[in-house]
C-alpha cells in the first residue's frame, strides 16, 4: 500500500489528479487537501505511527498555507517521523528558485509541472514500488 496525500488548494487540480489516477489505477489510496496546515498537524501528532504516515506527498507550491512553509515545517519534524515521506512539488511555475527547493531539501525528490503527466506518475510510483520489493 501507498499513502499517498495531495495538497493543493485548487479544485481543478483535484480533479485532474484524482481522475488521472482512477483511471490509470495508480496510487489507489490517495488523499486530497486544499491546506497543507492540516497535513502538518496530522504528521506532528502521528509521526510515531508509520502506519498512518504517507509514502508520498505531492505539494503545490503556491497555496494560502504556502508550499515553501509546509516544506520549512516538515524539514523541522522529519527526522522525527518514523516513516518519511518522499515530497514531490507541484506548480505552474517556471521560476528557477521554485525548481531550486529540490535541492535545498533531501526529502523533495522532484518536481513536476501542472498538470502532472501520468509518465510522470508511473515513474514515480515505479520508483516506489521497486524501493519498496529491495527494502523486503
Amino acid at each position: 500500500m501507498c499513502q499517498v496525500i495531495v495538497v493543493d488548494d485548487n479544485p481543478v487540480d483535484h480533479l485532474i489528479m484524482k481522475k488521472t489516477l482512477e483511471r490509470f489505477d495508480i496510487f489507489r489510496d490517495a488523499i486530497f487537501t486544499f491546506n497543507g496546515g492540516p497535513i502538518i498537524s496530522f504528521l506532528e501528532e502521528f509521526h510515531d505511527e508509520p502506519a498512518v504516515l504517507p509514502n508520498l506527498i505531492f505539494l503545490d507550491l503556491n497555496m494560502p498555507f504556502s508550499g515553501r512553509e509546509f516544506l520549512r515545517h516538515l524539514e523541522i519534524l522529519y527526522t522525527s517521523l518514523h516513516k518519511q515521506p518522499d515530497v514531490y512539488i507541484l506548480s505552474s511555475s517556471i521560476d528557477p528558485t521554485d525548481k531550486a527547493l529540490v535541492d535545498e531539501y533531501d526529502f523533495v525528490k522532484g518536481f513536476l509541472s501542472k498538470p502532472v503527466s501520468t509518465e510522470a506518475l508511473f515513474r514515480i510510483e515505479n520508483a516506489y514500488q521497486s524501493e519498496k520489493r529491495l527494502a523486503s
